[in-house]
């Protein structure tokens, strides 16, 4: 005689499927929302780095320490704390910066073209308002707690030359 099947209760079955379900959903969630911030590029500001229409992500977790000259970070915006922006850092504290035809000066030495990229397109149909020829900008030294952001494609960009420096306490994250 072949033995009886012992039945699982159909409320076991269905907390063992819904309990795992349950935790990965809302680890998922967590993860998404305050680990890695998934940002739709609505704009050319950070060509050739970062293509309109694309998503970037970008990493919540990191200290304002660790942060370099080079990084990408999501900030508020200085005028208006319910936008972000994307830029480059190029100034930390202590540094002064300055741009003298489209070249960008930090404490006095040329920024590396190679670790800023600039975008490919030199065919700009006109000059952006508030813009010149030379895009000469005077010196600015970076406070204290504070950073200097350059978006990459400067033409189109609205960066710490129009916004001012960015505080510490206004980073959101840094590209992933």
């Amino acid at each position: 005689m072949s033995k009886p099947k012992n039945k699982v209760p159909f409320k076991t079955r269905l907390l063992a499927f819904a309990i795992p379900l349950v935790v990965g959903l809302v680890s998922a969630i967590v993860f998404k929302y305050y680990v890695i911030t998934p940002v739709h590029i609505p704009n050319q500001f950070m060509e050739p780095t970062l293509k309109n229409g694309s998503t970037a992500y970008f990493y919540r977790w990191f200290r304002a320490k660790q942060l370099g000259i080079g990084d990408v970070v999501l900030v508020h915006s200085p005028l208006d704390p319910n936008s972000v922006l994307i830029a480059r850092i190029v100034g930390k504290p202590g540094d002064i910066i300055y741009v003298q035809k489209r070249m960008v000066f930090r404490n006095g030495t040329l920024l590396d073209p190679a670790s800023f990229p600039e975008s490919s397109s030199n065919d700009i149909p006109m000059i952006p308002p508030g813009k010149t020829e030379s895009d000469d900008m005077p010196k600015v030294t970076v406070p204290e707690k504070s950073f200097f952001l350059l978006a990459d494609n400067r033409e189109l960009g609205v960066d710490s030359r129009t916004l001012g420096v960015v505080q510490e306490s206004q980073v959101i994250a840094t590209l992933w």
